[in-house]
């Protein structure tokens, strides 16, 4: 069975004041992304996702724009497809940040303070193209923000993590308006709605209380 208190974990760190850290709110399952900053269960980066601060993330923003959208003869101009959107944004972190380069993530977070709560913008991560699941639930996950922040998408996002035997573990989670929740794993290379992930399972992705009739 997944456990599901690593953001309860990660916020009994030092420096955390309420729901803040170093003047930050702390990012967690269903809170907003931009503006805020992602906390480990243990010691390590804690990362700032500000698209204000930060130029990478607007950059990525009008790249998958881009890429979900398609050419309109009537207008003459390209109009985003909604149908298009978590696709897109799946696969740019991909590009961005290619799964096979992650065991140099360590590497890059020593560069800049170590493993010690020290704040890296998720900015450093794309740049070097370097990223672990929580890069990738990030970036999907403020992407996804966005589109929804400029009327593309109706739905709610959230960052989702928890652990099993196997270890720790964060993705995106989508639930468009009709209450469909669809997950995005950058890490894992999945993306599909909750109930598919039963039939390819790269993980548990259940919310306590979810799908409790199906197993993995």
């Amino acid at each position: 069975m997944a456990n599901w208190n690593r953001t309860c974990l990660g916020n009994e760190l030092k420096g955390i004041v309420g729901d803040i850290y170093q003047g930050r709110p702390i990012i967690s399952r269903d809170s907003p992304i931009d503006g805020g900053v992602y906390l480990g269960k243990n010691m390590r980066e804690a990362i700032v996702v500000d698209s204000v601060k930060f130029p990478r993330i607007n950059q990525l923003y009008e790249l998958a724009k881009f890429k979900s959208s398609d050419y309109n003869t009537f207008s003459g101009q390209r109009e985003v497809n909604k149908f298009k959107i978590l696709r897109s944004v799946h696969n740019l972190a991909r590009e961005v940040m290619p799964p096979e380069n992650s065991d140099k993530v360590d590497e890059l977070i020593e560069g800049f303070g170590g493993f010690n709560n020290q704040k890296v913008a998720l900015d450093v991560f794309l740049n070097n193209h370097l990223g672990k699941c929580r890069h990738y639930a990030l970036t999907n996950a403020v992407l996804l923000e966005k589109f929804k922040k400029d009327n593309f998408l109706s739905g709610t996002v959230s960052v989702d993590r928890n652990s099993l035997i196997l270890g720790g573990h964060a993705w995106c989670r989508y639930t468009n308006s009709e209450g469909r929740v669809y997950v995005l794993d950058g890490m894992n290379g999945f993306l599909g709605t909750l109930e598919e992930s039963l039939d390819k399972p790269k993980w548990d992705y259940r919310r306590p209380g979810e799908l409790a009739h199906k197993k993995i």
